[in-house]
């Protein structure tokens, strides 16, 4: 515990005073505006890739979602955008007990079961508003230390993520990276 303590000491006062565990993306005064920065954040790092193929993201508001957000195909068809996050609960609890040198452990059984869970919450039909939409995406985003590109695009890029009745496309979004340059993300493979 003292070590754990004096990690936390040597902390800069900004990390120290983190409101949340994982919290690249976070936003807490304005969740409309953390969701949409989410969509743009993967439009940048699309637009590094050069595969971008959406523009003009717009936030749907409170009580209009799911989706979170709007855009539109650079065909000018409709774009529904749910952006959701990839957290570990166990490490959540421990950061607001005072544990902040505790980081969740990814293996690939956990990865791939919890962006399942994920997709699953959001692959329902009868929830949607506002469309109808020609694309249906989801945004899996994802702060956590261990869940960088090096690791997770080993797993996840030949997965095959089956049956989704809604979801057309799905990405996991992780926070930036001065190696890549950008947020770097992984296109999840979505089979309807």
């Amino acid at each position: 515990m003292d070590k754990e303590k004096e990690i936390a000491r040597l902390m800069p006062e900004s990390i120290r005073r983190s409101r949340r565990y994982s919290d690249f993306f976070a936003y807490p005064e304005d969740r409309e505006l953390e969701e949409l920065r989410i969509v743009h954040s993967l439009k940048a790092s699309l637009e590094v890739t050069n595969v971008a193929f959406f523009d003009q993201a717009s936030t749907r508001g409170r009580g209009n979602d799911p989706p979170d957000c709007e855009a539109l195909l650079f065909d000018g068809r409709r774009l529904g955008v749910e952006v959701t996050e990839l957290v570990d609960p166990e490490a959540i609890m421990a950061y607001k007990n005072g544990v902040l040198t505790q980081w969740a452990e990814w293996d690939e059984d956990k990865l791939i079961n919890s962006i399942t869970q994920r997709l699953k919450a959001k692959d329902i039909a009868k929830n949607i508003k506002g469309g109808p939409y020609d694309t249906y995406m989801v945004i899996i985003h994802t702060d956590e230390p261990i869940l960088n590109f090096d690791y997770t695009f080993p797993i996840l890029s030949d997965y095959p993520f089956r049956y989704y009745s809604v979801i057309d496309r799905a990405f996991l979004l992780m926070s930036y990276d001065p190696k890549y340059r950008c947020c770097p993300y992984i296109e999840l493979n979505i089979k309807n």
